[in-house]
């Protein structure tokens, strides 16, 4: 990687720290807002721990980085909850907010957080399908919390 590069790198983890200040409509047990990144967190544990009592295999080198980058568009366009009122466009929105966040990164990396989120958005594969669980799930817990 060359100096110009690195300082395109850079630029996206400046870009990518927005999403600490990302809050959702969750609450932690301590009576603050959830960030997004607090999310992502849980769910990569959860993945952890249960991904080997799944009763199909999955590949957790590719549901980690998916959950990782599932919700990084929201850097650039807001949190929608489920229940909430969404834009019809929505998921048109959140491409040009990955597109925006990942254009610092060299090309072929872009293409693969692309790709990962292409495919949990698309919600086909089993590990997509585990990650869109989780996202679910996690919700439901930290409601519950």
């Amino acid at each position: 990687m060359n100096k110009n590069q690195l300082k395109d790198v850079l630029s996206f983890f400046h870009d990518s720290e927005k999403l600490k200040s990302v809050l959702r409509h969750s609450w932690l047990s301590s009576r603050r807002r959830e960030s997004d990144p607090e999310h992502t967190w849980r769910m990569s544990l959860m993945a952890m721990v249960l991904a080997p009592h799944l009763e199909k295999p999955i590949d957790l080198s590719r549901v980690l980085p998916m959950i990782t980058i599932h919700d990084l568009v929201e850097v650039y366009v807001k949190d929608y909850p489920a229940w909430g009122v969404r834009p019809a466009n929505k998921q048109e929105l959140e491409r040009e907010s990955l597109h925006k966040i990942t254009r610092n990164l060299l090309p072929e990396t872009a293409a693969y957080f692309v790709a990962l989120w292409e495919e949990f958005e698309a919600g086909e594969t089993n590990e997509a399908k585990f990650s869109i669980a989780l996202d679910k799930l996690e919700v439901i817990m930290q409601h519950n919390e």
